[in-house]
């Protein structure tokens, strides 16, 4: 049992790295949207100011990202 412990520990140790050369972040609308100071509801981020709502479609846009509407997440490239 101790070893199976330690087995699944290096493993995870070794993932750590890998997961770590990523070259692109995914990141959920709902944060971006919250991230700027507005609120998520229904794909669409309202920034509080009438005629500012945006898309999450939009939002990943403006940030250079690709919008999965699927996962409803922004993918973009991380630093290098």
């Amino acid at each position: 049992m101790g070893s199976r412990k330690t087995l699944i520990a290096m493993v995870a140790l070794l993932a750590l790295p890998l997961a770590a050369c990523s070259s692109t972040a995914k990141i959920r609308s709902s944060r971006l949207c919250t991230a700027a100071g507005g609120t998520y509801s229904g794909n669409t981020c309202d920034p509080g100011k009438p005629g500012n709502q945006k898309t999450a479609k939009q939002m990943c846009d403006a940030h250079g990202g690709v919008y999965d509407s699927v996962l409803d997440m922004c993918e973009m490239q991380g630093d290098k």
